[in-house]
């Protein structure tokens, strides 16, 4: 008789080190799924603050994990050659009981959770579903359309008000701004895969939604681009959102509160997959890379007045007809990791290029360094976003102090790889 090989036996596993690896909220630490179980690490310095590896050998897989902050809950969805759970589980871990504290079935695999002190937000294959983060975990809202395999994100912001109502104003005793808590969602539009909806979760906070009452979600459409968007990325301030098409040559950013076009910037001109952005904890700088292992740095928005992107040399020269790209803005600085990896010689190039990292940045005054984690080779890399002089050549004395006066105030800056470690 013919029967229907299983599901597991069609996706093929890796044996990477890592199956996931995502950092929490503010980057502090990240948590890694395994085989056998998950492990926590603190992001710098490096250290092993948990490893839980299930004694269960015949169910023990993890595929994601999704910590909360830095507390005892983490967010499991089984994986592996043998799955802890079905992938259509979500497992909300409490490891100072160690036992579930949660369970949420559906009706399709779990593509990515996120967490916050209020909301549980689950991506599924079409939909996003979003719960209440208690005991009773009852679901806030029907199902949110998206479009298949779609990319979303979701953040936690405060807010600050300064404007107040006619009672409020009576009742408090001075102009005191008050500041709210907001949970922001964006994911692509089902009807046309290039917009963006984000919606403002405090909405779903009152205490008269019901399940039954199928309470829809108001959010606002952003026309972001032509063809179905790859990636969504907020910053951590929920007032920009950061989005790149499957072309991966153009990221733009926008505004959540009114949807207006802030930044365009160029990646390249050839055709890339970009597979991780992050922006830096104050929102100024974006981190991108993309499968051919290439790390850009953008900076995003201009606070001491120096904007350290770069642009084309012919950009401001007056052609008939100029081609888009002359009048792109690119990165401020990137580097092609392969050259800053001398610890892993032993990789050949298949391996390197099928590897995946997650980006997260280091929480320092200047935000300077950012932090990249192997999934298939398990290694932790710390890089540093430095300002080097720039070269000057002249042929006589004359042009070299011309050369030297025009370039002495721009500032040129480059990525350098710290150190490395094995985990």
């Amino acid at each position: 008789m013919n029967t229907r090989p299983p599901i597991v036996a069609s996706n093929p596993v890796s044996d990477g080190r890592f199956l996931g690896v995502n950092f929490n909220q503010d980057y502090s630490c990240f948590s890694c799924s395994t085989q056998t179980g998950f492990m926590v690490f603190n992001v710098d310095p490096l250290e092993c603050k948990l490893s839980r590896q299930f004694s269960n050998g015949n169910a023990s897989g993890i595929a994601t994990t999704r910590m909360l902050y830095r507390t005892n809950y983490v967010a499991l969805v089984g994986g592996g050659r043998k799955p802890r759970y079905p992938p259509n589980k979500l497992v909300i871990w409490d490891d100072l009981q160690q036992r579930e504290s949660i369970t949420l079935s559906f009706m399709s695999a779990v593509k990515e959770m996120f967490l916050s002190r209020v909301h549980i937000v689950v991506v599924l294959e079409n939909s996003i579903e979003i719960y209440e983060f208690s005991a009773s975990h009852k679901r806030l809202i029907s199902p949110l359309e998206t479009c298949a395999g779609a990319a979303a994100d979701f953040v936690v912001c405060q807010r600050t008000m300064r404007r107040l109502s006619a009672t409020q104003a009576q009742a408090s005793s001075g102009n005191i701004p008050q500041t709210i808590t907001k949970g922001i969602l964006a994911f692509p539009s089902a009807r046309n895969p290039g917009q963006v909806q984000v919606a403002d979760l405090s909405h779903l906070q009152s205490s008269e939604i019901e399940e039954r009452a199928a309470t829809q979600l108001p959010t606002s459409i952003i026309k972001a681009h032509k063809t179905p968007i790859r990636l969504i990325k907020l910053s951590p301030n929920g007032s920009m959102v950061a989005t790149c098409s499957q072309q991966g040559t153009i990221i733009r950013i926008f505004s959540t509160q009114n949807g207006s076009l802030l930044g365009e910037f160029r990646r390249g001109l050839d055709r890339a997959d970009l597979y991780e952005m992050a922006w830096s904890p104050r929102s100024n700088r974006l981190a991108v890379v993309s499968d051919k292992q290439t790390l850009h740095i953008f900076q995003v928005t201009d606070e001491d007045g120096d904007m350290k992107n770069k642009t084309h040399v012919l950009k401001d020269v007056p052609f008939f007809w100029k081609p888009k790209y002359l009048d792109s803005t690119w990165s401020m600085c990137s580097l092609h990791l392969r050259s800053a990896l001398k610890g892993r010689d032993s990789m050949n190039d298949q391996d390197f290029y099928n590897d995946r990292c997650k980006l997260g940045w280091c929480q320092e005054g200047d935000e300077d360094s950012l932090v990249l984690i192997w999934k298939q080779s398990g290694v932790w890399e710390k890089y540093a976003i430095l300002e080097k002089e720039p070269k000057t050549y002249a042929v006589n004395e004359t042009l070299q102090t011309s050369v030297t006066a025009q370039n002495q105030n721009k500032k040129h800056w480059e990525i350098v790889r710290e150190s490395w470690r094995k985990l």
